[in-house]
């Protein structure tokens, strides 16, 4: 869709936001393989304020310039208020395909376009868009030994540090309001599993019992926390209720079952066991018998992560000496390579909320970042580096 996305106009307050604004909204929507962006230079109208009170477009000189689609916007700023309003128009028929204002303060500016980017999405697709979204994942801070939680926004922007411990803080999962993670935290000494306020950073303690733990996933409704927890040398799956901390066990053997992933609808869940002598991914019905082994045709298969529709799962094998993410149907069939590289590893796939995307970790001799990959394997970015060890990204749920 060819889409021309104007200056907007600054009816009070600082005028680099003309630019700034369509900025923000354009890496967005570069993001996606659904736009193409008309340059600038070859915009034909100055998009002002008058154009919000009655003054019609020139949807002519838009589609000369070959779009089919015009964003423009009127930003205000006074003090510490912001208003904003952005309007989407076909050029072709010229008529109004979604217009909203939004209010805030000038540092919820960025969050604001990336909503409207998700109303231009939603406009085209049916689907809502991701802006606006966080990964959470871990890494080393400077020379620290530990490793601490952080996030960053789908776009790579709005990098900020969670935790400072000095710890080792690992294993970060979302609930399904997107308000809290879990994750596991040795801070005391001992490993005690977290759930933790993203706003607030309040904190309490979910899960203390065993030795070494990991939480996998969290079951649709945010009542039960899914985690491997080992007791006397062997680790099975158990999940706690958040509030109250009931606890069940949900998945056992002789040997490893850990990495449990429930899926979107909380009746399922794939999850990690050695019993066949290496580690492979299995799916299992809650509460029923019998599991089913999804991973084949190689020797090692871990982190699985069920994507929002849950017609496919992600998971890192081995395969060609290196670690690569595969997906494959939840029965085990439809097995597909989606992320490799000749000199590295690439592992922990996460899938966005409209599952059209995953995020995972490359790492290779000395060096290690974060990168976001389509479902296709068509399109890649790097999401993150520069940062020591990164690792165990987490996608956010859809905002």
């Amino acid at each position: 869709m060819p889409i021309a996305v104007a200056d907007v106009a600054v009816s009070s307050g600082d005028p680099s936001l003309s630019r700034g604004v369509p900025k923000i909204l354009s890496d967005d929507l570069a993001l996606t393989d659904l736009f193409d962006l008309i340059p600038p230079s070859a915009h034909m109208e100055t998009v002002t304020a008058a154009h919000f009170s009655g003054k019609p477009l020139s949807f002519p000189g838009w589609k000369m310039i070959g779009a089919e689609a015009v964003v423009i916007g009127n930003v205000s700023v006074r003090g510490d208020r912001l208003s904003i309003e952005m309007r989407l128009y076909d050029a072709t028929q010229g008529t109004l395909l979604v217009g909203k204002r939004y209010t805030g303060t000038p540092a919820q500016l960025r969050s604001i376009v990336h909503r409207f980017a998700n109303e231009i999405v939603y406009t085209f697709t049916g689907v809502r868009g991701v802006f606006g979204t966080e990964i959470a994942f871990t890494a080393r801070s400077g020379k620290s030994r530990g490793k601490e939680l952080y996030l960053v926004g789908m776009d790579g922007q709005v990098l900020r540090k969670v935790t400072d411990n000095r710890s080792y803080n690992l294993f970060p999962r979302w609930s399904p309001d997107g308000q809290w993670l879990a994750y596991t935290s040795y801070r005391t000494g001992a490993p005690i599993v977290y759930l933790r306020n993203v706003s607030t950073g309040a904190e309490k303690e979910v899960i203390r019992f065993g030795g070494s733990k990991a939480p996998g996933g969290f079951s649709p409704d945010g009542v039960w926390l899914y985690a491997g927890v080992s007791q006397a040398g062997n680790s099975d799956i158990y999940r706690v209720r958040v509030v109250g901390g009931a606890v069940e066990k949900v998945a056992e053997g002789w040997g490893l079952e850990v990495s449990p992933s429930p899926s979107p609808d909380g009746r399922r869940m794939a999850f990690v066991s050695d019993r066949s002598g290496s580690p492979q991914v299995y799916v299992k019905t809650i509460g029923v018998g019998g599991e089913t082994r999804i991973s084949s045709g190689t020797g090692y298969a871990t982190s699985p992560s069920w994507s929002p529709a849950g017609d496919r799962i992600a998971y890192t094998a081995r395969s060609g000496g290196r670690f690569v993410v595969m997906t494959v149907a939840p029965d085990g069939t439809g097995t597909r390579e989606v992320a490799s590289a000749a000199d590295g590893d690439c592992e922990d796939p996460s899938f966005s909320p409209d599952g059209r995307s995953l995020v995972y970790t490359y790492r290779k001799r000395g060096y290690s970042a974060l990168k976001i990959i389509s479902t296709d394997g068509r399109r890649q970015r790097i999401l993150v580096s520069g940062l020591g060890d990164v690792g165990s990204p987490a996608w956010s749920p859809g905002r």
